[in-house]
């Protein structure tokens, strides 16, 4: 069975995500929403971010309010998109990766007398590559490379960049992307959504607020964490009011 965000374990994924790259961060939490056991470092990108926003919606609901840039006039926009609407712009474009599918998919394509069988992009592809590295992009698209004919020699720079034109629709929801229209100017641009940088900042946002909750406590009636954590929270409520008191 898939596992949720609680009270007794956001503060463990959240330690264990301090200092951590994003992408490492992205796996745990991730794995939350998964089958106990169940390894997602090679899970479709689009299934990955399908299981960070079922997780995002059980623990803190479907609206998710963002800042953004009008590329254009350079306007702020305070926006909320929801999970719905997500998922119907990955479902318009192809039907989107689930936790249950577990193989990338593939494709084949001919180009500079190749023939390329590429698959999806997987959170363990783009762990395993720095992106400080001297040409990083080609690396992660070669990653992408299951099969090429002829084999000898190495794969041309314009061939690994018509496979990254192609990812997209191989693999919809890999690079979230909302429409926006900006109320100044009137233009109108998809904006790029980082669904694991967004969960992350609502589980740290959480996890502090619980913690300035069982210091106050733990001030107020010598409490440890775990006493604190055991109070649910409409009792935890009380008591936080009743030390202002």
């Amino acid at each position: 069975m898939p596992r949720s965000l609680t009270e007794a374990n956001v503060l463990d994924v959240w330690e264990s995500g301090l200092g951590r790259t994003p992408v490492v961060r992205a796996l745990l939490l991730a794995s939350m929403a998964a089958p106990a056991g169940h390894d997602v470092a090679d899970l479709p990108l689009s299934a990955l971010n399908a299981l960070l926003l079922e997780l995002r919606s059980g623990a803190f609901g479907d609206r998710l309010p963002c800042v953004t840039d009008c590329p254009q006039c350079g306007e702020s926009l305070d926006v909320t998109v929801s999970t719905g609407e997500l998922w119907a712009q990955w479902a318009s474009r192809a039907a989107p990766a689930t936790r249950e599918r577990a193989e990338p998919a593939t494709a084949t394509l001919t180009a500079h007398g190749m023939e390329i069988t590429y698959r999806a992009l997987t959170a363990r592809d783009v762990r395993s590559v720095d992106p400080a590295a001297p040409r990083a992009r080609q690396h992660l698209l070669r990653r992408c490379v299951v099969d090429a004919s002829p084999s000898e020699g190495e794969i041309p720079d314009q061939v690994l960049e018509e496979i990254a034109r192609r990812l997209p629709g191989l693999d919809p929801g890999a690079d979230p992307l909302f429409t926006l229209d900006c109320p100044q100017c009137e233009h109108r641009w998809e904006a790029p959504l980082d669904i694991a940088d967004h969960l992350w900042t609502d589980v740290s946002g959480y996890a502090h607020r619980l913690l300035h909750e069982v210091h106050a406590l733990a001030r107020a009636y010598g409490w440890s964490e775990a006493d604190a954590l055991a109070v649910s929270p409409v009792r935890r409520q009380f008591y936080l009011e009743a030390t202002a008191e």
